[in-house]
Protein backbone atom coordinates (compact mmCIF):
# COMPACT_ATOMS: atom_id res chain seq x y z
CA UNK A 1 0.00 0.00 0.00
CA UNK A 2 1.45 3.33 -1.02
CA UNK A 3 2.08 5.63 1.87
CA UNK A 4 3.20 9.20 1.87
CA UNK A 5 4.60 11.50 4.47
CA UNK A 6 3.61 15.13 4.54
CA UNK A 7 6.41 17.31 5.75
CA UNK A 8 6.21 21.05 6.06
CA UNK A 9 8.72 23.67 7.02
CA UNK A 10 8.49 27.32 8.02
CA UNK A 11 11.10 29.85 7.02
CA UNK A 12 10.51 33.21 8.75
CA UNK A 13 12.45 36.12 7.35
CA UNK A 14 12.58 38.52 10.30
CA UNK A 15 12.81 41.64 8.15
CA UNK A 16 9.38 40.94 6.66
CA UNK A 17 7.30 39.66 9.53
CA UNK A 18 4.94 42.01 11.38
CA UNK A 19 7.11 42.11 14.49
CA UNK A 20 10.86 41.53 14.51
CA UNK A 21 12.27 39.59 17.43
CA UNK A 22 15.62 38.02 18.16
CA UNK A 23 17.81 36.25 15.59
CA UNK A 24 16.30 32.97 16.73
CA UNK A 25 12.92 34.13 15.41
CA UNK A 26 14.20 33.57 11.86
CA UNK A 27 14.29 29.83 12.43
CA UNK A 28 11.23 27.68 11.76
CA UNK A 29 9.57 26.22 14.84
CA UNK A 30 8.31 22.64 14.94
CA UNK A 31 4.64 22.18 14.23
CA UNK A 32 2.83 19.16 12.84
CA UNK A 33 -0.69 20.60 12.80
CA UNK A 34 -0.75 21.66 9.16
CA UNK A 35 -3.87 23.41 7.86
CA UNK A 36 -5.96 20.97 5.86
CA UNK A 37 -5.94 23.30 2.83
CA UNK A 38 -2.15 23.77 2.79
CA UNK A 39 -0.86 23.46 -0.79
CA UNK A 40 1.87 20.93 -1.42
CA UNK A 41 4.97 20.03 -3.39
CA UNK A 42 4.77 16.34 -4.26
CA UNK A 43 8.05 14.47 -4.78
CA UNK A 44 8.23 11.01 -6.33
CA UNK A 45 11.81 9.66 -6.31
CA UNK A 46 10.68 6.63 -8.32
CA UNK A 47 10.10 8.88 -11.37
CA UNK A 48 13.53 9.77 -12.74
CA UNK A 49 14.75 11.82 -15.68
CA UNK A 50 18.28 12.80 -16.80
CA UNK A 51 21.48 11.88 -15.01
CA UNK A 52 23.50 14.93 -14.05
CA UNK A 53 26.99 15.87 -15.23
CA UNK A 54 26.77 18.77 -12.82
CA UNK A 55 27.21 22.51 -12.49
CA UNK A 56 30.15 24.81 -13.07
CA UNK A 57 31.48 27.82 -14.92
CA UNK A 58 33.83 29.09 -17.61
CA UNK A 59 37.30 30.45 -16.86
CA UNK A 60 38.51 32.29 -19.96
CA UNK A 61 39.21 36.02 -20.27
CA UNK A 62 40.03 37.87 -17.04
CA UNK A 63 40.49 34.58 -15.20
CA UNK A 64 44.25 35.18 -15.37
CA UNK A 65 43.59 37.75 -12.64
CA UNK A 66 42.94 34.83 -10.29
CA UNK A 67 46.56 33.71 -10.54
CA UNK A 68 48.04 37.18 -10.10
CA UNK A 69 45.73 38.19 -7.25
CA UNK A 70 47.00 38.34 -3.68
CA UNK A 71 43.61 36.84 -2.83
CA UNK A 72 44.20 33.79 -5.04
CA UNK A 73 43.70 31.20 -2.29
CA UNK A 74 40.49 32.79 -1.02
CA UNK A 75 38.98 33.02 -4.51
CA UNK A 76 40.06 29.49 -5.42
CA UNK A 77 38.53 28.12 -2.23
CA UNK A 78 35.24 29.83 -3.08
CA UNK A 79 35.13 28.51 -6.65
CA UNK A 80 36.66 25.05 -6.36
CA UNK A 81 35.64 23.96 -2.86
CA UNK A 82 32.80 26.00 -1.41
CA UNK A 83 30.68 26.37 -4.56
CA UNK A 84 30.40 22.66 -5.31
CA UNK A 85 31.80 22.94 -8.86
CA UNK A 86 31.57 19.77 -10.97
CA UNK A 87 32.82 21.02 -14.35
CA UNK A 88 34.88 23.96 -15.66
CA UNK A 89 35.04 25.16 -19.25
CA UNK A 90 38.39 26.40 -20.57
CA UNK A 91 39.34 27.93 -23.90
CA UNK A 92 42.33 26.26 -25.56
CA UNK A 93 44.25 29.49 -26.50
CA UNK A 94 46.54 27.30 -28.65
CA UNK A 95 47.72 29.62 -31.46
CA UNK A 96 51.42 29.03 -32.20
CA UNK A 97 53.10 31.57 -34.45
CA UNK A 98 53.70 30.10 -37.95
CA UNK A 99 51.56 27.05 -37.25
CA UNK A 100 51.81 24.27 -38.52
CA UNK A 101 55.54 24.72 -39.19
CA UNK A 102 55.92 25.53 -35.50
CA UNK A 103 53.75 23.69 -32.97
CA UNK A 104 55.26 24.71 -29.65
CA UNK A 105 53.67 27.10 -27.16
CA UNK A 106 56.59 29.40 -26.36
CA UNK A 107 55.87 31.74 -29.30
CA UNK A 108 52.18 32.61 -29.44
CA UNK A 109 51.61 36.29 -30.11
CA UNK A 110 47.98 36.27 -31.27
CA UNK A 111 45.53 37.95 -28.89
CA UNK A 112 47.69 37.47 -25.77
CA UNK A 113 47.36 33.72 -26.22
CA UNK A 114 50.76 32.79 -24.72
CA UNK A 115 49.92 34.32 -21.35
CA UNK A 116 46.34 32.99 -21.36
CA UNK A 117 47.50 29.49 -22.34
CA UNK A 118 50.01 29.46 -19.47
CA UNK A 119 47.48 30.84 -16.99
CA UNK A 120 44.95 28.17 -18.00
CA UNK A 121 47.42 25.48 -17.01
CA UNK A 122 48.11 27.24 -13.71
CA UNK A 123 44.40 27.57 -12.97
CA UNK A 124 43.93 23.87 -13.73
CA UNK A 125 46.69 22.94 -11.26
CA UNK A 126 45.19 25.22 -8.63
CA UNK A 127 41.72 23.77 -9.19
CA UNK A 128 43.02 20.21 -9.16
CA UNK A 129 44.63 20.84 -5.79
CA UNK A 130 41.26 21.73 -4.29
CA UNK A 131 39.19 19.06 -6.04
CA UNK A 132 40.72 16.57 -8.51
CA UNK A 133 37.24 15.33 -9.41
CA UNK A 134 36.28 18.56 -11.20
CA UNK A 135 35.93 17.76 -14.91
CA UNK A 136 37.20 19.98 -17.74
CA UNK A 137 35.52 20.93 -21.00
CA UNK A 138 38.06 22.37 -23.46
CA UNK A 139 36.51 24.45 -26.24
CA UNK A 140 38.12 26.07 -29.29
CA UNK A 141 36.94 29.43 -30.58
CA UNK A 142 38.36 28.57 -34.02
CA UNK A 143 41.42 27.31 -35.90
CA UNK A 144 44.60 29.37 -36.46
CA UNK A 145 45.18 31.77 -39.36
CA UNK A 146 46.87 29.13 -41.52
CA UNK A 147 43.65 27.09 -41.58
CA UNK A 148 41.31 30.02 -42.20
CA UNK A 149 39.90 31.16 -45.54
CA UNK A 150 40.87 34.76 -44.78
CA UNK A 151 44.25 33.95 -43.13
CA UNK A 152 42.93 35.43 -39.89
CA UNK A 153 41.60 33.76 -36.71
CA UNK A 154 38.78 36.33 -36.77
CA UNK A 155 35.77 35.79 -39.06
CA UNK A 156 36.21 33.65 -42.18
CA UNK A 157 35.79 29.90 -42.35
CA UNK A 158 37.88 26.75 -42.78
CA UNK A 159 40.35 27.04 -45.66
CA UNK A 160 40.10 25.01 -48.85
CA UNK A 161 42.92 23.43 -50.84
CA UNK A 162 42.85 21.47 -54.10
CA UNK A 163 41.04 18.60 -52.34
CA UNK A 164 38.38 20.77 -50.72
CA UNK A 165 37.94 21.95 -47.15
CA UNK A 166 40.94 21.11 -44.99
CA UNK A 167 39.25 18.71 -42.58
CA UNK A 168 42.35 16.53 -42.14
CA UNK A 169 44.48 19.52 -41.22
CA UNK A 170 41.80 20.70 -38.81
CA UNK A 171 41.81 17.27 -37.15
CA UNK A 172 45.61 17.43 -36.89
CA UNK A 173 45.25 20.84 -35.22
CA UNK A 174 43.11 19.21 -32.55
CA UNK A 175 45.66 16.46 -32.07
CA UNK A 176 48.28 19.18 -31.61
CA UNK A 177 46.08 21.00 -29.09
CA UNK A 178 45.81 17.86 -26.97
CA UNK A 179 49.52 17.08 -27.34
CA UNK A 180 50.44 20.52 -26.01
CA UNK A 181 47.85 21.08 -23.29
CA UNK A 182 49.31 20.69 -19.78
CA UNK A 183 46.32 18.53 -18.78
CA UNK A 184 44.00 16.00 -20.39
CA UNK A 185 40.43 17.35 -20.64
CA UNK A 186 37.50 15.03 -20.04
CA UNK A 187 35.45 16.75 -22.77
CA UNK A 188 36.23 18.74 -25.91
CA UNK A 189 34.19 20.96 -28.22
CA UNK A 190 35.81 21.46 -31.64
CA UNK A 191 34.18 24.85 -32.32
CA UNK A 192 32.54 27.38 -30.07
CA UNK A 193 29.33 28.68 -31.67
CA UNK A 194 29.65 27.45 -35.27
CA UNK A 195 27.62 29.62 -37.59
CA UNK A 196 28.52 32.81 -35.69
CA UNK A 197 31.23 35.27 -36.74
CA UNK A 198 32.42 38.55 -35.30
CA UNK A 199 35.07 40.90 -36.69
CA UNK A 200 36.48 41.60 -33.24
CA UNK A 201 36.59 38.04 -31.87
CA UNK A 202 38.12 34.69 -32.73
CA UNK A 203 35.35 32.95 -34.67
CA UNK A 204 34.86 30.52 -37.57
CA UNK A 205 31.79 30.06 -39.75
CA UNK A 206 30.43 26.54 -40.33
CA UNK A 207 27.32 24.86 -41.69
CA UNK A 208 25.81 21.74 -40.16
CA UNK A 209 26.65 19.87 -43.36
CA UNK A 210 28.99 20.99 -46.11
CA UNK A 211 27.85 23.54 -48.69
CA UNK A 212 29.66 25.12 -51.64
CA UNK A 213 30.87 27.96 -49.42
CA UNK A 214 30.95 26.53 -45.88
CA UNK A 215 32.57 23.45 -44.34
CA UNK A 216 30.40 20.84 -42.62
CA UNK A 217 30.63 20.79 -38.85
CA UNK A 218 29.59 17.12 -38.84
CA UNK A 219 32.38 16.19 -41.29
CA UNK A 220 34.97 17.94 -39.14
CA UNK A 221 33.54 16.26 -36.04
CA UNK A 222 34.09 12.84 -37.64
CA UNK A 223 37.62 13.68 -38.74
CA UNK A 224 38.64 14.85 -35.27
CA UNK A 225 37.20 11.70 -33.74
CA UNK A 226 39.17 9.49 -36.13
CA UNK A 227 42.34 11.40 -35.32
CA UNK A 228 42.13 11.29 -31.52
CA UNK A 229 40.19 8.08 -30.79
CA UNK A 230 43.30 5.97 -30.16
CA UNK A 231 44.84 8.37 -27.66
CA UNK A 232 45.22 7.26 -24.06
CA UNK A 233 42.02 8.37 -22.31
CA UNK A 234 40.63 10.25 -25.32
CA UNK A 235 38.27 13.07 -24.35
CA UNK A 236 34.54 12.76 -24.89
CA UNK A 237 33.43 14.88 -27.85
CA UNK A 238 30.45 17.15 -27.31
CA UNK A 239 28.76 19.63 -29.65
CA UNK A 240 27.66 21.72 -31.38
CA UNK A 241 27.71 24.56 -28.78
CA UNK A 242 25.35 26.50 -31.04
CA UNK A 243 25.07 30.24 -30.28
CA UNK A 244 21.30 30.01 -29.81
CA UNK A 245 18.49 27.51 -29.61
CA UNK A 246 17.13 28.50 -33.04
CA UNK A 247 20.27 27.29 -34.86
CA UNK A 248 20.77 24.22 -32.69
CA UNK A 249 18.81 21.79 -34.87
CA UNK A 250 20.73 22.55 -38.06
CA UNK A 251 23.94 21.42 -36.35
CA UNK A 252 22.48 18.73 -34.08
CA UNK A 253 20.55 16.89 -36.78
CA UNK A 254 23.61 15.45 -38.59
CA UNK A 255 25.22 14.55 -35.22
CA UNK A 256 22.33 12.80 -33.51
CA UNK A 257 23.12 9.23 -34.59
CA UNK A 258 26.89 9.37 -34.24
CA UNK A 259 28.25 6.96 -31.65
CA UNK A 260 31.19 9.27 -30.96
CA UNK A 261 28.97 12.15 -29.88
CA UNK A 262 29.06 12.10 -26.10
CA UNK A 263 26.63 14.93 -25.39
CA UNK A 264 24.80 17.66 -27.22
CA UNK A 265 25.77 21.20 -26.17
CA UNK A 266 24.05 24.53 -26.69
CA UNK A 267 24.08 28.25 -25.81
CA UNK A 268 20.76 30.12 -25.44
CA UNK A 269 21.79 33.64 -26.48
CA UNK A 270 18.45 34.16 -28.20
CA UNK A 271 16.97 34.59 -24.70
CA UNK A 272 16.78 37.82 -22.73
CA UNK A 273 14.38 39.58 -20.38
CA UNK A 274 11.95 40.40 -23.22
CA UNK A 275 11.46 36.75 -24.27
CA UNK A 276 8.32 35.19 -22.82
CA UNK A 277 8.55 32.11 -20.57
CA UNK A 278 6.35 30.26 -23.03
CA UNK A 279 8.75 30.85 -25.92
CA UNK A 280 11.73 29.89 -23.76
CA UNK A 281 10.03 26.62 -22.85
CA UNK A 282 9.14 25.96 -26.48
CA UNK A 283 12.71 26.43 -27.64
CA UNK A 284 14.19 24.41 -24.78
CA UNK A 285 11.87 21.54 -25.65
CA UNK A 286 13.56 21.46 -29.08
CA UNK A 287 16.83 20.70 -27.27
CA UNK A 288 15.06 18.03 -25.21
CA UNK A 289 13.75 16.43 -28.41
CA UNK A 290 17.28 15.43 -29.41
CA UNK A 291 17.33 12.68 -26.83
CA UNK A 292 19.70 10.19 -28.44
CA UNK A 293 22.35 11.65 -26.12
CA UNK A 294 22.34 13.85 -22.99
CA UNK A 295 22.62 17.61 -23.42
CA UNK A 296 24.61 20.26 -21.59
CA UNK A 297 24.14 24.04 -21.42
CA UNK A 298 27.75 25.18 -21.82
CA UNK A 299 27.60 29.00 -21.93
CA UNK A 300 25.15 31.61 -20.64
CA UNK A 301 25.06 34.20 -17.87
CA UNK A 302 24.03 37.57 -19.25
CA UNK A 303 20.64 39.16 -19.98
CA UNK A 304 18.56 38.08 -16.96
CA UNK A 305 18.07 39.39 -13.43
CA UNK A 306 19.14 37.48 -10.33
CA UNK A 307 15.83 35.73 -9.68
CA UNK A 308 15.12 35.21 -13.40
CA UNK A 309 18.55 33.63 -13.86
CA UNK A 310 17.71 31.13 -11.13
CA UNK A 311 14.40 30.41 -12.85
CA UNK A 312 16.19 29.99 -16.17
CA UNK A 313 18.68 27.49 -14.75
CA UNK A 314 15.67 25.55 -13.54
CA UNK A 315 14.06 25.77 -17.02
CA UNK A 316 17.09 24.20 -18.66
CA UNK A 317 16.86 21.30 -16.20
CA UNK A 318 13.11 20.71 -16.45
CA UNK A 319 12.24 21.85 -20.00
CA UNK A 320 15.39 20.85 -21.92
CA UNK A 321 16.34 17.97 -19.58
CA UNK A 322 19.86 19.40 -19.50
CA UNK A 323 22.38 17.37 -17.53
CA UNK A 324 24.28 20.42 -16.39
CA UNK A 325 24.74 24.17 -16.60
CA UNK A 326 28.02 26.04 -17.14
CA UNK A 327 27.78 29.68 -16.09
CA UNK A 328 29.73 31.81 -18.57
CA UNK A 329 31.26 34.45 -16.30
CA UNK A 330 32.63 32.44 -13.41
CA UNK A 331 35.34 35.12 -13.18
CA UNK A 332 35.17 38.45 -15.04
CA UNK A 333 36.01 42.07 -14.49
CA UNK A 334 33.26 44.65 -14.06
CA UNK A 335 30.37 45.12 -13.49
CA UNK A 336 29.75 43.76 -10.01
CA UNK A 337 25.97 44.10 -10.15
CA UNK A 338 23.13 43.83 -12.64
CA UNK A 339 22.38 41.04 -15.10
CA UNK A 340 25.74 41.27 -16.92
CA UNK A 341 27.73 40.10 -13.92
CA UNK A 342 30.23 37.42 -12.96
CA UNK A 343 30.05 35.07 -10.01
CA UNK A 344 33.31 36.70 -8.89
CA UNK A 345 34.44 40.07 -10.26
CA UNK A 346 38.18 40.75 -10.02
CA UNK A 347 39.72 44.12 -10.83
CA UNK A 348 43.18 44.65 -12.33
CA UNK A 349 44.65 45.00 -8.84
CA UNK A 350 43.39 41.57 -7.77
CA UNK A 351 40.63 42.80 -5.46
CA UNK A 352 37.44 40.80 -5.81
CA UNK A 353 33.70 40.96 -5.21
CA UNK A 354 31.52 37.87 -4.68
CA UNK A 355 28.18 38.69 -6.28
CA UNK A 356 24.65 37.42 -5.62
CA UNK A 357 25.00 35.29 -8.78
CA UNK A 358 27.63 33.18 -7.01
CA UNK A 359 25.17 32.33 -4.25
CA UNK A 360 22.35 31.82 -6.74
CA UNK A 361 24.46 29.20 -8.48
CA UNK A 362 25.57 27.63 -5.21
CA UNK A 363 21.94 26.72 -4.54
CA UNK A 364 22.16 24.31 -7.49
CA UNK A 365 25.83 23.30 -7.41
CA UNK A 366 26.58 22.61 -3.77
CA UNK A 367 24.18 19.72 -3.18
CA UNK A 368 23.68 18.31 -6.68
CA UNK A 369 26.66 16.34 -7.96
CA UNK A 370 27.62 14.33 -11.00
CA UNK A 371 25.66 11.07 -10.98
CA UNK A 372 22.54 12.48 -9.32
CA UNK A 373 19.31 12.01 -11.26
CA UNK A 374 16.53 14.52 -11.60
CA UNK A 375 13.26 13.28 -10.11
CA UNK A 376 9.64 14.34 -10.28
CA UNK A 377 8.74 17.32 -8.09
CA UNK A 378 5.38 19.02 -8.69
CA UNK A 379 4.08 22.13 -6.94
CA UNK A 380 0.48 23.22 -6.49
CA UNK A 381 1.72 26.83 -6.25
CA UNK A 382 2.26 28.37 -9.69
CA UNK A 383 4.96 30.80 -8.57
CA UNK A 384 7.23 28.04 -7.27
CA UNK A 385 9.71 26.63 -9.80
CA UNK A 386 11.18 23.37 -8.56
CA UNK A 387 13.81 20.86 -9.57
CA UNK A 388 14.48 17.74 -7.52
CA UNK A 389 17.42 15.32 -7.57
CA UNK A 390 18.32 12.02 -5.91
CA UNK A 391 21.82 10.77 -5.12
CA UNK A 392 23.26 7.61 -6.75
CA UNK A 393 22.89 5.79 -3.43
CA UNK A 394 19.26 6.97 -3.18
CA UNK A 395 19.88 8.25 0.35
CA UNK A 396 19.68 12.03 -0.31
CA UNK A 397 17.18 14.21 -2.15
CA UNK A 398 18.00 17.80 -3.07
CA UNK A 399 15.27 20.27 -3.96
CA UNK A 400 15.92 23.72 -5.42
CA UNK A 401 12.81 25.88 -5.03
CA UNK A 402 12.50 29.36 -6.54
CA UNK A 403 9.64 31.60 -5.46
CA UNK A 404 9.05 34.35 -8.03
CA UNK A 405 5.81 35.49 -6.38
CA UNK A 406 4.68 36.67 -2.98
CA UNK A 407 5.37 34.93 0.30
CA UNK A 408 3.60 31.59 0.40
CA UNK A 409 3.13 28.54 2.63
CA UNK A 410 3.69 25.11 1.13
CA UNK A 411 3.81 21.58 2.47
CA UNK A 412 6.04 18.80 1.18
CA UNK A 413 4.74 15.35 0.27
CA UNK A 414 7.35 12.64 -0.25
CA UNK A 415 6.24 9.31 -1.66
CA UNK A 416 7.41 5.97 -0.26
CA UNK A 417 10.38 7.27 1.72
CA UNK A 418 11.14 8.19 5.32
CA UNK A 419 13.06 11.36 6.15
CA UNK A 420 15.91 11.15 8.65
CA UNK A 421 16.78 14.83 8.75
CA UNK A 422 16.62 18.05 6.76
CA UNK A 423 19.14 20.72 5.73
CA UNK A 424 17.89 24.10 4.49
CA UNK A 425 19.68 27.01 2.79
CA UNK A 426 17.82 30.16 1.74
CA UNK A 427 18.54 33.33 -0.24
CA UNK A 428 16.83 36.55 -1.00
CA UNK A 429 18.88 39.05 -2.98
CA UNK A 430 19.68 40.95 0.24
CA UNK A 431 20.24 37.87 2.44
CA UNK A 432 22.35 35.31 0.61
CA UNK A 433 22.70 31.57 1.20
CA UNK A 434 21.73 31.56 4.84
CA UNK A 435 21.71 28.18 6.57
CA UNK A 436 18.49 27.73 8.53
CA UNK A 437 18.99 25.63 11.63
CA UNK A 438 16.41 23.76 13.65
CA UNK A 439 14.23 22.50 10.79
CA UNK A 440 12.57 19.16 11.53
CA UNK A 441 10.22 16.84 9.67
CA UNK A 442 6.70 17.98 10.42
CA UNK A 443 7.50 21.70 10.51
CA UNK A 444 5.30 24.14 8.63
CA UNK A 445 6.86 26.25 5.89
CA UNK A 446 6.74 29.79 4.54
CA UNK A 447 8.75 30.72 1.43
CA UNK A 448 9.66 34.43 1.33
CA UNK A 449 8.87 36.40 -1.81
CA UNK A 450 11.54 36.41 -4.54
CA UNK A 451 13.64 33.76 -2.85
CA UNK A 452 15.70 30.66 -3.63
CA UNK A 453 15.74 27.74 -1.21
CA UNK A 454 17.73 24.52 -1.27
CA UNK A 455 16.37 21.68 0.84
CA UNK A 456 18.37 18.50 1.34
CA UNK A 457 16.50 15.48 2.66
CA UNK A 458 18.51 12.64 4.12
CA UNK A 459 16.22 9.66 3.57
Amino acid sequence: MERSIRVAFVFILSCFVLSCGSEDDENPQPGNNNPPNLKTITIDPAVTFQEMVGFGGALTWYSDRLISSANKSKIAQLLFEDLGTDIVRFQSFYYPDNYPDYKGTANMSYDNSAMLFTRTGEIYNLMNGYDPDIKVLLSSWGPPASLKSNDNPREGTLKKDADGFMYDEFAQYWEDILDNMPFNPEYISIQNEPGYTNAGWTTCNWSGTETATLPGYAAAFDKVHEKIKDRTNPPVMIGPESPNTTSFSSFAEPLKDKAHLGMFAYHPYDFNSSVSPGLMNQQLKIIKGYNTKPNLMTEFSDNLSWINTATFVNRTLTEANSSGYIYWKMIWSTPTSGPDVAMVSINSGGNYVVTPYYYLFKHFAKDVDSGYKRIEAISQVTDLSISGFISPAADRITLVIINTGEQTKVGLELKNKDIKDIEVKRSTESSLYKVIDGVNPGDEITFPAQSITTIVLNI
